[in-house]
């Protein structure tokens, strides 16, 4: 066994001279067989490697050892590990630096939490390939068996010294462990008694002989020990009955103690243990904090203000009368609630700040009025003062007084009222319109962004009230603000400066080509007829606008603007809007009126498609072919996708002509099939209004039962953009595409912006090289270094990459060195008519 003579190993244990040449004896290791590995030492080291390469390949197959062989260089070290065993092991002395350095290998495996069995089965694996090796290298059937008999003698020797570190190890765990419990007993405050069914007392500690009054020293038996008679009496029952578990409480003199007494079974053995506690104190403490406590509770139930604890969360911990009355809940029902629960969302985020600034010491206090939401729903107007209070155990709270101030607030609310809005129609009046176009003035000035101000005036309004008289013009202004707030955003400010003039004031404009649509809308809007007194009235409107910052850097001067530019716009024969730049207006009405040119396109059969062909890089063959929509016109100018597909995704006629286009292009697939051309991918692009546009799944496949066009035939591309906005609901619409059979690739990648973890979630086919990355290439080297990162990305999730805009040969080139496997462009086609690419299919078929 293992001993702390000399020779201890870094504080671990080894073995005597004297327990070395016993075990030498009993595993019958002798000269013979030292002389023996002496003389295979050159044999055993010509087989070393393979046996070494062969445990690794065998350690790395079970999780538990591949995972502490994971780390750096971990599998180099054991190799040398091994070599120097193989060395020892021929070295032919058996001494105690050998059993030493054993040892020591011994002991680090077992730190490092390597289970006996996976080291004795590493020793196996050792002798199984070295059995087979030494059979195959030497062919005397008497050498080998002489040889492998010496091998395995020592090994299993090496096997017992590891055997034994492992239990050492345990051993002194478990010493360890006694020691600590010891330890741990002998200082806990709870006094501990251990005793067997003999009534001897295995167990004291100084806690229990101070509760008790136990004289040190004292009998062991527990029946002369223990001379307070409660405790005595359960002693006895417990050591009388196979079962018992008692909890109770005694006063011992001055002290109280609270006790547990019970049959335990420890080491085997069943003794009774008897825990005891002094709770002297907390008694006490307890019974003044009980007087404290109604004092304080009388007070808190009989405040004329609202009361509250509020945790740290905000929940309510504690609410008097009053706080239940102004909230409408009772004590019950605000226990599962949060202080936010009765707060507007908008008033949420600084009741969190106000709590954190109490929490961090920042201030002492923090008062504010606020609404909180009754039960009912109604709102209700309270100053509410919050104070940090930190219990004695460390737990942070708040104190909430809450006062109603509906009754105030609603006077001041009413008083403002008056102040800032029209007494007709309740619209902003002309000083609440001044404040809300500074604050849209300063806000755009900060966000880089765009404000508008349209000045609107009725048309030939004193007609109707000459005609129908006042009331029934009143009644005009009414509706007129009624369908004013139903054209606008929330954020919009409709103000009445007086008679029949109207302002809006839009904030936050991101373009101003958003206000000639909303311009249009409230033409149309206020054009629809009114019925007065039995008349049918449709008022007319001018409306003037100004941008900001374009025309105007102030209040004053937007104002100005928009009321000269109604003016121009009354000058031109009135129901029309007129900004104040005139460029504006002839670009903003060119783009109505492509609109609405766009609108009657379909119907009217004006569009047409062109097809790219797509060439493989290699073989020069054609691959695919591209969809790409042209718009012919009556004039016959034809119009490339760049000028009208924007305004058809801001309108949504894209959904219509997205369709129209796929299913043209499927079924020209079909036809090309029909005509026995070579199979070629036919690819479509989808919009982002088409891909998110409910039924797009079953639209597809109507597309190709319909064309006779198979679903492997066609590749639809989308962009990153369309992947990054709400990535769960795309992958599940990209796996049902997939799942159809239809390929799927990205467009213009590089351009927008991908996440690789969602990227890869995505059943996408091909890659496709923005044009302009492909564009400067040959000239651009971060260019071409973007082009050749996206290539060998795309290799290296298996997708094929397509480069589009290739235009000269020398990017061609490029595209080829670079291992690029499809290619299109103007060099070696621009997009043309289906005959066209029928003739090159044929042509290469």
């Amino acid at each position: 066994m293992l001993s702390t003579a000399d020779g201890a190993i870094d504080g671990a244990e080894t073995i005597s001279p004297a327990e070395l040449a016993r075990r030498m004896s009993f595993y019958e290791i002798g000269p013979d067989e030292l002389a023996c590995l002496v003389e295979a030492r050159a044999t055993l080291g010509q087989v070393q490697q393979q046996c070494t390469q062969a445990l690794h390949a065998h350690m790395l197959q079970f999780s538990n050892l591949s995972g502490m062989l994971a780390k750096e260089n971990s599998l180099g070290v054991l190799a040398e590990a091994h070599r120097r065993y193989f060395a020892d092991m021929t070295a032919g002395r058996l001494d105690q630096d050998y059993v030493d350095n054993r040892l020591r290998v011994g002991y680090a495996h077992q730190r490092i939490g390597l289970e006996p069995q996976w080291y004795l089965g590493a020793y196996r694996k050792y002798l199984s390939e070295l059995m087979l090796a030494l059979y195959r290298e030497r062919s005397d059937d008497q050498a080998f068996l002489q040889t492998y008999d010496a091998v395995l003698k020592l090994i299993c020797f090496d096997m017992s010294l590891a055997i034994d570190t492992y239990i050492h190890a345990d051993r002194q765990h478990i010493v360890r462990l006694k020691d600590y419990a010891e330890q741990v007993i002998g200082s806990i405050p709870c006094g501990v008694m251990v005793i067997d069914l003999q009534g001897q007392v295995c167990t004291l500690n100084p806690a229990i002989e101070a509760m008790l009054d136990l004289p040190p020293g004292g009998p062991r038996q527990v029946g002369a020990l223990v001379r307070e008679p409660a405790i005595g009496r359960r002693i006895a029952l417990g050591l009388e009955r196979s079962y018992f578990h008692e909890e109770f409480v005694i006063a011992n003199g001055n002290r109280h103690l609270r006790c547990l007494l019970s049959r335990a079974v420890l080491t085997g053995k069943e003794v009774l243990m008897l825990i005891a506690e002094d709770i002297t104190v907390p008694l006490q403490a307890r019974a003044a904090l009980h007087d404290s406590e109604e004092r304080f509770r009388v007070a808190f139930g009989q405040a004329a203000v609202g009361l509250a604890q509020i945790a740290r969360d905000g929940r309510w911990l504690r609410v008097n009368r009053k706080l239940q009355q102004i909230l409408g809940y009772d004590e019950a029902q605000l226990a599962h609630m949060r202080l936010q629960d009765s707060s507007l969302e908008e008033d949420r985020d600084a009741d969190e700040q106000a709590m954190a600034m109490l929490a961090s010491g920042a201030c002492a206090d923090v008062s504010r009025d606020k609404r909180c939401l009754h039960k009912d729903g109604h709102l209700v107007w309270t100053t509410v003062t919050m104070s940090p209070m930190r219990a004695s155990d460390g737990e942070l709270s708040f104190i909430c007084v809450v006062e109603d101030i509906s009754q105030r607030k609603a006077a001041e609310l009413a008083l403002l009222h008056q102040a800032t809005h029209d007494a007709l129609t309740g619209l902003a009046n002309r000083a609440l319109l001044q404040d809300r176009l500074d604050q849209a003035i300063a806000f755009a000035r900060r966000a880089g962004h765009i404000a508008a101000v349209l000045f609107i005036d009725l048309d030939r309004f004193k007609n109707i009230n000459d005609s129908l008289g006042h009331e029934a013009g009143d009644d005009v202004i009414l509706e007129v603000g009624r369908r004013l707030q139903m054209c606008t955003r929330a954020g919009d400010t409709i103000a009445r400066l007086g008679g029949d003039e109207f302002v809006l004031i839009l904030p936050n404009l991101a373009s101003g080509d958003q206000v000639a649509p909303l311009a249009q809308a409230v033409l149309d809007a206020l054009m629809e007829p009114m019925v007065l007194g039995g008349h049918e009235v449709s008022p007319v409107a001018s409306i003037g606008i100004s941008l900001f910052p374009r025309d105007g850097a102030d209040r004053q001067a937007m104002l100005k603007n928009a009321d000269t530019a109604l003016y121009r716009a009354k000058d031109r024969g009135r129901g029309c809007f007129q900004f104040y730049a005139q460029e504006m207006n002839a670009r903003t009405l060119d783009r109505l009126a492509l609109e609405s040119r766009l609108r009657h396109a379909l119907e009217r059969r004006e569009f047409v498609v062109h097809y790219q062909p797509q060439f493989d890089v290699a073989s020069g063959a054609i691959v695919g072919t591209e969809a790409l929509l042209r718009w012919q016109q009556a004039d016959g100018s034809l119009l490339g996708p760049a000028d009208f597909i924007p305004i058809a995704e801001e309108t949504g006629l894209i959904v219509p002509i997205g369709e129209w286009v796929l299913r043209t292009a499927c079924a020209q697939r079909a036809a090309w099939q029909a005509a026995g051309l070579p199979g070629v991918r036919m690819a479509v692009n989808l919009s982002v209004r088409q891909f998110q546009q409910a039924g797009l799944e079953a639209m597809i496949e109507a597309a190709l039962r319909e064309t006779g066009c198979r679903a492997e035939w066609l590749e639809l591309e989308i962009t990153e953009s369309m992947l990054m906005d709400r990535p769960d609901e795309v992958a599940a619409t990209l796996h049902r595409l997939n799942a159809m059979g239809v390929q799927l690739s990205i467009d213009d990648f590089g351009t927008g912006y991908s996440s690789l973890t969602y990227l890869k979630r995505f059943p996408i086919h091909a890659l496709k090289i923005d044009r302009s990355f492909v564009l400067d290439v040959t000239t651009d080297e971060d260019a071409a270094a973007i082009a050749r990162a996206i290539v060998v990305l795309a290799h290296s999730m298996k997708l094929t990459v397509v480069a589009e805009g290739v235009e000269t040969q020398a990017q061609w080139d490029f595209l080829r060195a670079e291992a690029c496997d499809q290619v299109q462009g103007f060099l070696m086609s621009r997009p043309v008519a289906a005959d066209a690419i029928a003739a090159l299919l044929a042509a290469g078929a």
